[in-house]
């Protein structure tokens, strides 16, 4: 446990500086600079054009495509969440497709062969029960595992109905997720050792 409250202030500043980094290289038209004397403001065009229109769409494609035949869907509203699992499992070379709450997510089973996701009990639009109720109408073969920052006892049950196969808590162990994912897309491949959660 003291490991753990050791280790999460650095994993958290190393997040932020990732996140930066992805952000300053992303930032083509999303952001303009303006600098006077030593001060650098940075201006974020709104999320929204104008009062009344739609969200605009979350790109569907993976950021790169993997050269392992598996693919994974992580659904979390918190972008750390998804850049830091993302880059997790692209090393595998797992192609990796992401969603910031729960209709897109339900667009990307749609759209593309998925073999897993991790998906996100608590978001804005839907939660994970209700995204997962909307893909099982569609797709039975999905293997889900629910990441929840707490579990309410009867949406863990309905989850389980749903054919979860299992639960991260937040904060949880990323080699430990890594490898329970590892093991259900690779099953030949599967490490010593529970996965239960």
């Amino acid at each position: 446990m003291i490991y753990i409250l050791i280790l999460l202030p650095v994993f958290t500043i190393a997040i932020a500086l990732i996140i930066r980094t992805k952000l300053r290289e992303r930032s083509n038209n999303a952001f303009s600079m303006e600098r006077t004397g030593t001060v650098v403001k940075l201006q974020q065009e709104p999320p929204f054009a104008a009062v009344g229109e739609t969200e605009p769409e979350f790109a569907l494609d993976p950021v790169i495509k993997g050269a392992s035949p598996y693919s994974i869907l992580i659904v979390d509203d918190q972008p750390a969440i998804r850049m830091l699992l993302r880059e997790l499992f692209e090393i595998e070379g797992i192609t990796v497709y992401e969603a910031p709450h729960g209709r897109t997510a339900i667009e990307q089973v749609r759209k593309n062969r998925i073999d897993f996701i991790l998906l996100d009990l608590k978001m804005p639009d839907m939660d994970g029960i209700e995204a997962l109720k909307e893909i099982r109408t569609f797709d039975n073969n999905v293997k889900v595992a629910m990441i929840t920052a707490y579990g309410d006892p009867d949406k863990l049950e309905t989850a389980k109905r749903l054919g979860t196969l299992a639960f991260f808590t937040k904060p949880f162990d990323i080699e430990y997720v890594k490898s329970f994912v590892m093991s259900k897309l690779r099953p030949d491949e599967k490490e010593e050792g529970e996965y239960t959660r």
